[in-house]
Parts: structure tokens; sequence; C-alpha cells
């Protein structure tokens, strides 16, 4: 090659490594660049490790599909290592003969070598080798040229890392900004409930309060003269307020019972007809003072559940005076209930004021009520549905209303006939799987299902976090890859929402790169599962997780 040709090439390695902050083209461009300058058979170029003691061949030249079988180095090991740990160029005539090299393959072996450290002025990058398969030992004028090239190079890798790692750290930081940003409307939305809820608390005490306190006081310092008839009606309103306040007060505490797991079902056997009747008998007045005609269908008569009775009279009591409330008088409301295979479905329906579909969803959200005229005349406390659904899914069952505008409602529930207790003698543990991957998701389902767990399932993070503040679990199953928000991030939301930090979190994930765990540790996890999972133990080891009562 003449002088003109190796000039040329020089300048074009130069204006390159000037130019480029992209790693991988900077280190093919050199290994092609060493073996048009110096005739080799092989090039490789070692780069050192975040650790600062291996070197792990990152690129090969002509055989990139061979880069798995080269050898991997620490500094001192090998030729490669000794010539890195001591700065120093090592040029080689035989291979076979120095003691300094890693165990060779006689057949493939490397006989004349040339070891090039790789050094920016702050620090060593790596080391570049150059090898012939003959005797032929590297001439000064080749060192000269490839320590040309290797000083460049050296400083080009150098910054090319270094912009990789800033274009990384740029990245974590706009992922964290993300997460604060979504942590930070959490808080912002965490806020206007707890506001909405204090506003909504006094607003619902005052009212009864007001007619307690100006009822009584009347009655107490005869502010007006009442007939015997006005006394009885002050009493009465006093009465039927203070009974408002306890059920207002009841059920706050029944949700927040719910919500802090203690709230206790007392399962027992009874007949669906006799409880349905009890309900009507209580109820019976209220739907005779609006001329609603209140019919009763259950199939066959003698169906029995296994329930908490109390708490399934109680749905029924709040889905019921619903339907009273709402409908017009004159109208109709009825009560179905059937077995179907294993499960007692409940339906109650009226002919009343109806439900637009937008608010099917939202209508079982504490304190939210519909804004209309109907609903603005009917007492109530908003917090109906809502604790009814809590009760339903608590025994492990479900609710769903159809419902349009101007042709009433029907509000259906279901409930296992044999109560949540499972056959192998596991109690009702309700676990929530956040998981992306379709066949990851069934083998875990399947698992969990078949060992007697009650398994919910998320398919990314947003839908894991709404399905998680829904609903009370036992356990959640976090996959760390997930669309859109990641599993750290819910994990971390969760945490900070006083519902549900105390549920456990297992990571259950394929990342498993030194830190994962800690990080996942870090971020809220209370234990942490690799991919593939072990079937024969994984139940076993999710157990641990559960408190003593629910193992």
């Amino acid at each position: 090659m003449d002088d003109k040709v190796i000039v040329d090439l020089l300048g074009q390695v130069g204006n390159l490594f000037t130019s480029s902050l992209e790693l991988k083209e900077n280190i093919d461009f050199m290994l092609k660049a060493a073996a048009d300058l110096v005739d080799c058979d092989a090039a490789t170029v070692f780069l050192l490790e975040d650790d600062g003691v291996s070197l792990s061949a990152i690129a090969t030249f002509p055989f990139s599909e061979s880069l798995g079988q080269v050898a991997h180095f620490t500094l001192g090991e090998g030729i490669v290592g000794w010539a890195a740990q001591r700065r120093k160029i090592v040029s080689v005539a035989d291979a076979t003969r120095d003691r300094r090299f890693k165990s060779l393959d006689l057949a493939y072996a490397p006989r004349s070598c040339l070891v090039m450290p790789l050094e920016s002025p702050q620090r060593l990058v790596g080391a570049l080798t150059l090898a012939r398969r003959e005797v032929q030992p590297f001439t000064n004028i080749e060192q000269a040229l490839m320590q040309i090239i290797a000083s460049q190079a050296a400083i080009s890798i150098d910054n090319a890392r270094l912009y990789a790692a800033q274009q990384r750290q740029l990245a974590e930081i706009a992922a964290r900004t993300r997460e604060l940003e979504v942590a930070n409307a959490q808080i912002a939305e965490i806020s206007r409930l707890k506001s909405e809820f204090l506003a909504n608390m006094s607003h619902e005490l005052r009212t009864p309060l007001n007619a307690i306190l100006g009822f009584s006081e009347i009655l107490k310092d005869n502010l007006v003269e009442l007939t015997p008839e006005q006394r009885q009606e002050c009493l009465e309103n006093i009465h039927a307020s203070g009974k408002h306040l306890l059920e207002l007060v009841n059920d706050v505490l029944d949700l927040s019972k719910i919500e802090a797991g203690r709230m206790e079902l007392a399962y027992d056997r009874f007949g669906v007809l006799s409880a349905v009747r009890e309900v009507h008998n209580v109820i019976r007045s209220l739907s005779e003072r609006r001329e609603i005609d209140l019919r009763i269908d259950v199939s066959p008569e003698l169906l029995e559940v296994r329930a908490d009775k109390s708490k399934f009279k109680q749905v029924l009591y709040n889905l019921l005076s619903n339907a009273i409330k709402f409908t017009a008088q004159g109208g109709h409301v009825w009560v179905k209930a059937q077995r179907r295979k294993d499960q007692l479905v409940v339906d109650v329906g009226d002919t009343g004021v109806g439900i637009p579909p937008e608010h099917h969803e939202r209508i079982f959200d504490e304190f939210y009520q519909l804004d209309t005229m109907t609903t603005r005349q009917v007492e109530g406390t908003g917090l109906g549905l809502s604790l009814t659904r809590r009760l339903v899914e608590l025994h492990g069952g479900g609710i769903s209303l159809e419902s349009e505008p101007g042709k009433g409602s029907v509000f259906s529930f279901t409930l296992p006939i044999s109560g949540i207790e499972m056959s192998n003698g596991h109690p009702h543990n309700r676990v929530l799987l956040v998981e992306d991957n379709v066949s990851n998701r069934e083998l875990a389902r399947m698992v969990l299902a078949g060992n007697g767990f009650d398994v919910d399932i998320a398919v990314d993070g947003d839908e894991g976090l709404h399905k998680a503040r829904s609903k009370p679990y036992d356990l959640v199953l976090m996959d760390i890859e997930l669309p859109g928000m990641d599993g750290l991030t819910v994990t971390r939301l969760l945490r900070a929402d006083p519902k549900t930090a105390t549920v456990p979190i297992v990571a259950l994930t394929a990342n498993a790169m030194k830190g994962n765990e800690q990080e996942a540790l870090a971020a809220g996890c209370s234990g942490y599962i690799t991919k593939p999972i072990e079937v024969s133990n994984f139940v076993q080891r999710i157990s641990t997780y559960l408190s003593p009562a629910q193992v």
C-alpha cells in the first residue's frame, strides 16, 4: 500500500472518529481500517466493562458471526489482560510459544499477534488485537500505524460510551419525570377525592343533623305551638333522620373495613327465598307508600346459597331501596333469583328513571350520584352501590348493570352457590396477575386457579393500577416490563395509596440481571420471582407472602 493511500485512509479514520458518537459504527470502521492498513487474518476489539476488571469482545473482523466464541478476559489474564493491565503494546511472534496466552485451541490458534491497549487521556477503554495464522511478526511500521488508529479510536470509543451513558441517564431522568408526573397526578387526584369526600360527608352529615337538632330544639324549648299531629311529625322526622345518620356512619365504617381488609364474612347456608322475604318485609312500607308493585321470583323455591346472610340481605336492601326510590309512583320493581350452574344469579329491576350508559361504571364509585332533577330530590349517601359492589366481590361474585334512561334499570349480581372456601382447604385468596404476555399469563393463571386461588387478570400497567384500587386483593403478581406504565411505576403508586399500601406485591419477571431485584424491592415489591417459573413450587413461594391467616 503506497504512502498516499495510507495517509488518505488515516484521514478518513480521523474524520469519522471526530464526527461520530455511534460506538458500533466507530468500532466496525476501526477494525476494517486496521485490516486494510495491516495484513492480518483477524482483528478484535475488547472493551473494559463497567466493573473495571472485565474485558469482553464487542466486535471482530471479518468473522463477526464468531464473536460469541471469542474468549473473555479479566485484567491481567491472558495476553490481552496482561497488555491492558500494563498499558503496553505487545507483539508476539508465535502465540503457541507464549505462556501468557489463555488456553488455545491449536487447530484455530493465532500465531503472530499484536495486542494494543485502547487508552484515552482519562481511562483505559479496552484492547485491540490483530492476529495472523502464520508466523509473520508485525513490523515496527505496522505497529506505528496501528498505534495511530488505536489512539484516536480510544478517544472516540470513550466519547461514544460517555455519550451513550448520558443518553441512558437522560432516558432514566425522562422516565423518572414521567413517573413523578403520574405520581403528582395521583396525589392531586387523591387530594381531590379527599376534598370531595369531606365535602360530601359534611353535606350528608349536616342534612340529617339539621333535622334532628332543629326539630328537637322546637320540642325542647316549646318554640312553636304544636298540635299533637305536628308534635308526632317532629318526632318522626327526628327518628327518620337519626336512622339515616346511622346508616351513613355504618356504610362508611363498612367501606373502611373492606378497604383495610378487616371485613370478615360469617358464612351460613340459608334459603334464598326466606332472605328475600325478610328484606321485603323491611322495605314493604316504602313500596306501599309509593304504590309500587314489588314482585319476587325465586326458582326453585328451595334454592339455597352459602354466604353471609346479613351481608346478602344488605346487598339486596341497597338495590331494592334504590329501585323503589328512583321509580315513579305506580311503577314496578322485581327481584328474580335463580341458579345458573354453580352460581346464584339475582336480578333487581325497576321501571324507573334509568341511567345513561356513560355512568354505568362510575355509578359504583363512592359518593358518585347522577346530577339530575330526580336524584336531587332523593335522599342518599352515595355510598350504597359502592358498598354493594364491595360486599358482592368480597363473596367472590360480581355485579353488573343494564339500564336506559326512561326505561328503568336491572342490577344483576352473582354469588358462588357453595361459597368461596376451596375443596383443597385453601381459603379464598384473591390474586391480581398483571401480565401482558398471553402464554405467561395463562400458565400462571392455570397454576394458581388449580390450587384454589381466585385469579383476576390485568394486561398492562394502567389496567393493573385500576383493578388493584377497585377491589381488595390478597396478593398482586406484577410483571415489570409492561406496555404503557411499567410494573415498578405501578408498584410505587400502589404503595403511595393508603388503600393499597399494605397489599403484598411480588415481582414476576424475566428481568434477572444484577440489580433488578434490588430495584424492585426498593420500589416496594415484597418479593421477586424470576421467569421461567418453577411450577412445582410456585404456589408455595407466593404463599410465603400471604398472611398466616390466608395460607
